[in-house]
């Protein structure tokens, strides 16, 4: 994930994406944004498809997005560079979560049951039209978004304020760093377990050093508690790395036996243009096909903003309509809700509501976006 060079200064005492957490979970223990790699998926990575979350600018390779909001991550092949082969077969072993393979779609282009189930105003989407939020996010933002459906952070717990019920009930936690393990676990087996639960944010990439990274066994050995003990009730989205078309899928999976533990995938993407961010999504699907895909931070990657509202706007229908119509894509998460308070050379004219809570030129755009 790639964004902010933030210096968002939150305080989540958990060191989500930052080595220094202050700045990053304060913000949004772990939301930020990250530099964005310029056109590969994620948050925080620049280079490989990276992210734009709430950590800031990280870079990384051209064509990516940049670290994870925060999301973050980095490498020498960008995730537009990502392999359209068959992953590998590493379901043997895998532990499931139990109680929830009927609601675990398999095959080529499946999606979760759920994904019908809408909120107001958003038309065709169904339950497509999420949003992405980053440091110096407010509650009350989330009800000036009327269409929306769900929105995240980078941490499990929402940040302090009032909350309306309908901002309760639509978000969706985010387990970004191996810290936040085990509050996760008592998160899913307590009264309340969410419905969905995010893994690990970029863990292949640190944002400007801020962020934690983990190899693939260290995530393996990292998620081990909650694998042991998952609830019943609650689904998990697998991690979202930077540098898509690497292993370290392949590898975490491998290591961890947990493939059919997760009921969907997950990436970041940001490129100046639409299509690149088809493309790319399709070429991740067309590796790991086996399960419905989040897209959990996109926006224009434009490291000089040169695109206009009405262009971003574009940018966002052709997004949706491709999720909509790609029979495979079953949430897409748009970054940002809230306006970025420091340059972030990730995101182009993306943000939704400024820092005061007011509508930007982009919100009417977003609430008109009915997928078709």
């Amino acid at each position: 994930m790639r964004f902010l060079l933030v210096t968002l200064v939150f305080a989540l005492s958990v060191s989500a994406r930052c080595t220094r957490r202050q700045l990053k979970e304060q913000a949004f223990p772990v939301t930020g944004q990250k530099q964005a790699v310029q056109n590969g998926p994620g948050l925080l990575s620049n280079a490989t498809g990276g992210s734009a979350g709430d950590l800031g600018n990280a870079g990384s390779s051209s064509a990516s997005p940049s670290p994870s909001p925060p999301p973050s991550g980095s490498s020498t092949t960008p995730a537009s560079g990502m392999s359209t082969s068959t992953s590998p077969s590493q379901s043997s072993g895998a532990t499931s979560n139990p109680d929830l393979s009927d609601t675990t779609a398999t095959g080529s282009g499946g999606t979760s049951t759920d994904s019908e189930s809408a909120g107001a105003g958003s038309g065709n989407c169904g339950a497509l039209k999420g949003i992405c939020f980053n440091g110096g996010m407010k509650l009350s933002m989330y009800d000036q978004i009327k269409s929306a459906t769900e929105w995240i952070t980078f941490q499990l717990k929402m940040p302090d304020g009032e909350a309306s019920e309908r901002t309760q009930q639509d978000h969706v936690p985010m387990m970004a760093f191996a810290e936040h393990v085990k509050d996760a676990v008592d998160m899913v087996n307590g009264p309340n377990p969410p419905p969905w639960m995010l893994t690990f944010n970029e863990p292949d990439f640190s944002y400007m050093g801020w962020t934690p990274k983990m190899t693939p066994e260290e995530a393996a050995a990292a998620i081990k508690p909650l694998l042991d003990r998952p609830g019943t009730s609650t689904k998990y989205v697998a991690p979202a790395i930077v540098f898509i078309d690497g292993d370290w899928h392949d590898k975490f999976f491998a290591a961890c036996g947990c493939k059919d533990f997760f009921s969907a995938y997950n990436i970041h993407q940001y490129h100046k243009e639409s299509s690149e961010v088809i493309n790319q999504v399709t070429s991740f699907h067309n590796r790991w096909n086996d399960k419905p895909l989040w897209i959990t931070e996109v926006a224009p990657g434009n490291a000089n903003c040169t695109l206009s509202w009405d262009q971003a706007g574009s940018f966002m229908k052709d997004i949706y309509k491709f999720a909509k119509n790609s029979g495979f894509v079953d949430r897409v998460f748009w970054n940002s809700g809230n306006q970025l308070t420091n340059a972030d050379e990730n995101v182009c004219n993306s943000w939704l509501v400024d820092s005061q809570g007011n509508p930007g030129p982009l919100l009417e755009m977003f609430e008109n976006v009915d997928c078709s």
